[in-house]
């Protein structure tokens, strides 16, 4: 019984360094993006991307806020919720900054959506 409990806290502990790996790429990608972005004409998409920029920073504040309470685990339905919507807001960052977004970049937002998968199906 020890062994089995033992062994749901290494997963757990797993998987909160999984979800806090997805913030810090979530967080790379919106930097990159948005440093790129500074020489984007002023236009109603460019609006959309930093609005959504803007939604991706405060739901990665969120996220580590509760990291810092020790309380981040894929378990917690509210925290499935925020990581599903930090992926779909990424997805819309990705989208309006289709022109200046690289290959690298884009693949990082690839890697980013297959971990929260991994997370969502190995459960």
């Amino acid at each position: 019984m020890e062994s089995s409990n033992g062994r749901q806290q290494e997963q757990i502990g797993e998987d909160a360094a999984t979800l806090m790996d997805i913030a810090l790429s979530a967080e790379q990608f919106c930097s990159r993006v948005e440093a790129a972005a500074q020489d984007m004409a002023p236009t109603r998409e460019y609006e959309e991307l930093r609005l959504k920029i803007a939604q991706c920073q405060t739901l990665l504040r969120r996220v580590q806020d509760v990291s810092a309470r020790q309380q981040l685990t894929i378990e917690d339905p509210s925290i499935r919720a925020d990581f599903r919507y930090l992926i779909m807001t990424l997805l819309w960052v990705a989208f309006y900054a289709r022109a200046i977004i690289d290959f690298r970049l884009f693949r990082k937002l690839v890697l980013i959506e297959a971990s929260f998968t991994y997370l969502l199906v190995s459960r």
